[in-house]
């Protein structure tokens, strides 16, 4: 990783996990569901979408105080579908970064409802915590649209149904794992109140960047793939097109936002990050 995104990197979440940590206290949850959910919230996961999130923000001019309520938020609904995507009815996995899922370390009906009040939180915590209304709205709505049937869930329901074709498989990927993605990086553009050209380049960017990220996934899990009956781009390319593929969208993501300036850069380098990491 560059040192100079890994400095940034390290600066934002000095200031996201305390802030996350203080806003799922929830004590007038039952307990068991609290436990649940943090449980999987805070399993040592990378961080992806917040961080995006806040040096999106931090890029475009905002305090990351302002888009604490945003990246924390998006890490919300990232979790509750990590929960469901774990589930035996739909990738029926046991084990999620080296520990048991949230399924097994509970049981299925606490893992459901887990992931039912992440999702749910995730709104309340925008209403509660947004700097504005204006904020809050544009925030709903982005959440909303990349977390609901035009995005995870409509991405999740064409998975499980098995896709034919790479382009298919292109608009499933966009939408399950590339939608959050990319609303990570509008809503912090949202959060300096930026100009409708800068947050079209910043989706256009956080788009390519969703589509890399699955790219490298497929290839990181390319011998797990090869096992399942899954889709994955290795079902549709050789490694060789897929690395090809993952050259052309790390291009097309630095392109869509050189142009806003130098103060970019940690995103810029972000998508070196997302090219080369190994896990």
């Amino acid at each position: 990783m560059n040192p100079a995104l890994k400095s940034s990197l390290r600066r934002v979440m000095a200031q996201f996990e305390p802030y996350l940590t203080e806003v799922t206290a929830w004590p007038q949850w039952p307990s068991t569901l609290a436990e649940a959910a943090r449980y999987s919230l805070f399993s040592g996961g990378k961080r992806v979408r917040p961080s995006l999130a806040l040096l999106s923000a931090e890029a475009m001019g905002a305090e990351l105080s302002t888009a604490l309520p945003w990246a924390a938020a998006v890490e919300l609904v990232h979790t509750y579908s990590l929960i469901h995507d774990d589930l035996p009815s739909m990738d029926d996995d046991d084990e999620r970064r080296g520990r048991p899922t949230c399924h097994k370390r509970f049981d299925e009906a606490t893992a459901i409802l887990a992931g039912d009040a992440l999702l749910t939180e995730s709104f309340a915590l925008i209403s509660r915590s947004a700097p504005s209304a204006a904020f809050a709205q544009d925030w709903t709505r982005l959440l909303a649209e990349a977390s609901g049937g035009r995005g995870m869930v409509g991405g999740q329901v064409e998975d499980i149904d098995g896709v034919e074709s790479l382009e298919a498989l292109l608009s499933m990927q966009q939408k399950k794992t590339g939608a959050l993605i990319r609303a990570s990086v509008v809503g912090g553009g949202v959060s300096a109140g930026v100009d409708l050209e800068s947050l079209a380049r910043l989706e256009r960017y956080g788009e390519a960047l969703g589509t890399l990220f699955q790219l490298t996934d497929d290839l990181i899990d390319a011998d797990q793939d090869a096992e399942r009956d899954g889709n994955s781009f290795l079902h549709h390319m050789s490694k060789e097109e897929v690395l090809e593929e993952r050259g052309r969208y790390a291009e097309r993501a630095i392109s869509a936002i050189s142009p806003l300036g130098p103060q970019v850069s940690p995103l810029i380098h972000f998508v070196d990050y997302i090219t080369h990491r190994e896990k």
